[in-house]
């Protein structure tokens, strides 16, 4: 359980680190984000809590650092202007 510290205590809770890293060695795979499929060698590689993650593009990264603990869990959904969401300006990519 995480722990809830009371508003103006000073006391922050630091996000768990994620750290990107080169994909283009890496095997064709699905976003943990919205589940869409991408070749192999494209998309965004993160290493988060000693396990390799993928995702498609860098729209996707940035609703994973959002809340990884959902995404995680599988709870996540939608992606790129899917539900409700607009597409993220970061990305060159639109996820289908």
């Amino acid at each position: 359980m995480t722990p809830r510290y009371p508003r103006g205590s000073g006391v922050m809770r630091a996000p768990a680190q994620i750290a990107v890293v080169d994909s283009r060695n890496e095997p064709a795979a699905s976003c943990v984000v919205c589940g869409n499929e991408f070749p192999a060698g494209e998309g965004v590689t993160a290493r988060y809590r000693g396990r390799t993650l993928r995702f498609r593009c860098p729209g996707c990264l940035t609703r994973f650092r959002s809340d990884p603990e959902r995404f995680l869990a599988g709870q996540g959904t939608g992606c790129c202007g899917e539900a409700g969401l607009p597409p993220s300006r970061a990305s060159e990519w639109t996820c289908d």
